[in-house]
């Protein structure tokens, strides 16, 4: 446990704040930094318990009764599933049995929230058995929420608040915090500096929101389609607090770091501001290949940025088109192009399996990252079908069933598509992983297709280089490790099958 003596106990009610996440690399849970001072300001003592640390954590959970008496508990779920298509790791059984194990023990009220969450919040708590959820952002909503339950009051009106009524679950519409407004958080509620020792990095958020509508996304749902930008001056703030401490790799928790070029160049334009910082810090962004001028990738070097992947999902215009896109083919080469003027390190990610794809536009957007010499490109192969989404519209139109050759995953009793299922049209045939790696076979340029080395959750390649000291964006880590490694050790890197 972080943040507070183990057995302390103040007048004030306790709040359980449990990060489920096990992933490894690990991963902080950043909503706790910033749930931590909106709780105390509300009346409230927050105590931490991370059970991605604990080894087995159902005793943690006995002993946080045991010596603290939570009042409340606050479950964060960060990720529904692992999202490969190589691996196909749901994490909700997980979370129901933490929160089984919770009610094992105490008779208060479990709340729970978080991104994963936030993308079916009616569907998961049923699934997950928490007594209320909170939808998107939670620093005013969750600790009203607190508030009103110690007092008594009615809660069916608090923004993003999903509840239970007799036989329904309601979702009450989620509101959207005016960023401006929010403080700089202290960000030490929760133990960045062993995050950052076994996870390389530390994320820091300058807006929310996507305006964007691709058709596979969810983070226009889970985030809001409004996008608000935050301070720079405080976004930058906490960066600066976490380099005292010798923290001083990042990334941009952002949607799309570019979605509003000048508050990104003003971003960039702070850090230069603060002294030596810029040259104390590296730190990595996601973003999207327009707009991305020129000036703006200056200003992010200059900042001490290391790197960006960019979001492209396929070179084929036709392709982009279809999944609702805002950029295409001659943008790419634009960007390429930009980022090496500029010196910054930069990586592809396409992604193949949309309905309309066949092996032609497959082949057309490799030969097109071969021509415009893109530095480096991670290729995958079949699209996570979330709940919510176009995607999801689209299987549902053709039939979410066994008989269906174009899905895999969890097919039968998942209707709500919790479970991870993925869209990969048969018309590309049975060996199409096979058939594009060797497309790219020899060419140093590309990442190992539907790798198990690009999976983030329970990396073992990612654990062993963290802890020998790299830092950074996880694929600028891998493929260092990559570069160093023979052609025979990545030759069958590659999952097999499509």
């Amino acid at each position: 446990m972080h943040g507070g003596p183990s057995g302390y106990r103040d007048a004030r009610p306790v709040v359980a704040m449990v990060n489920t996440n096990r992933i490894r690399p690990v991963v902080a849970p950043i909503a706790f930094d910033y749930l931590y001072e909106p709780l105390c300001e509300a009346g409230f003592a927050p105590i931490l318990l991370d059970l991605c640390f604990e080894d087995d954590w159902r005793p943690a959970i006995m002993r946080m009764v045991e010596r603290n008496t939570p009042d409340f508990w606050g479950v964060t779920l960060r990720n529904t599933d692992d999202a490969c298509f190589s691996g196909k790791h749901s994490f909700l059984d997980l979370v129901r049995d933490m929160i089984d194990e919770i009610r094992a023990w105490s008779a208060s009220p479990v709340v729970l929230g978080g991104v994963g969450f936030s993308i079916a919040p009616g569907a998961i708590l049923s699934r997950c058995g928490a007594d209320f959820g909170i939808q998107r952002e939670g620093e005013r909503s969750f600790p009203e929420l607190m508030s009103r339950l110690r007092n008594g009051a009615p809660v069916d009106d608090i923004p993003g608040l999903v509840f239970r009524r007799r036989d329904e679950i309601v979702v009450v519409p989620p509101g959207m915090a005016d960023l401006s407004e929010t403080p700089a958080r202290g960000r030490a509620f929760v133990d960045n500096a062993r995050y950052f020792a076994e996870g390389g990095m530390v994320a820091i958020e300058t807006k929310r929101g996507c305006n964007r509508s691709c058709i596979y996304c969810v983070e226009p749902g889970v985030k809001g389609r409004k996008v608000r930008l935050r301070p720079p001056a405080l976004a930058v703030d906490e960066m600066e607090k976490l380099a005292d401490r010798g923290l001083d790799a990042f990334h941009i928790n952002d949607s799309e770091f570019n979605l509003d070029v000048e508050h990104a160049h003003a971003f960039c334009d702070e850090i230069r501001r603060r002294g030596d910082l810029a040259r104390r810090i590296r730190w990595y962004a996601y973003g999207m290949p327009h707009p991305f001028p020129q000036r703006l990738a200056d200003a992010m070097i200059a900042a001490g940025c290391a790197g960006m992947n960019f979001g492209v999902d396929s070179a084929d215009d036709r392709i982009l088109r279809a999944i609702r896109r805002t950029f295409r083919r001659r943008h790419i080469v634009q960007m390429v192009e930009t980022c090496r003027k500029a010196g910054l390190l930069s990586m592809i990610e396409l992604l193949f399996g949309f309905p309309e794809e066949t092996y032609e536009t497959a082949e057309n957007s490799i030969r097109f990252m071969q021509a415009c010499d893109a530095p480096l490109v991670s290729l995958t192969a079949g699209i996570r079908v979330f709940p919510g989404t176009v995607m999801a519209e689209i299987v549902a139109r053709e039939g979410l069933s066994t008989s269906n050759p174009d899905l895999h995953g969890a097919i039968e009793g998942n209707e709500q598509m919790l479970e991870p299922l993925f869209y990969l049209p048969s018309r590309l045939g049975p060996d199409f992983v096979g058939a594009i790696s060797r497309l790219v076979a020899g060419d140093s340029r590309f990442l190992p297709m539907n790798s198990p080395i690009m999976n983030y959750d329970d990396n073992g390649i990612l654990v062993e280089e963290i802890a020998k000291g790299a830092r950074g964006a996880y694929w600028d880590i891998l493929n260092r490790w990559r570069k160093r490694q023979s052609p025979e050790k990545t030759a069958g890197l590659t999952e097999a099958r499509s």
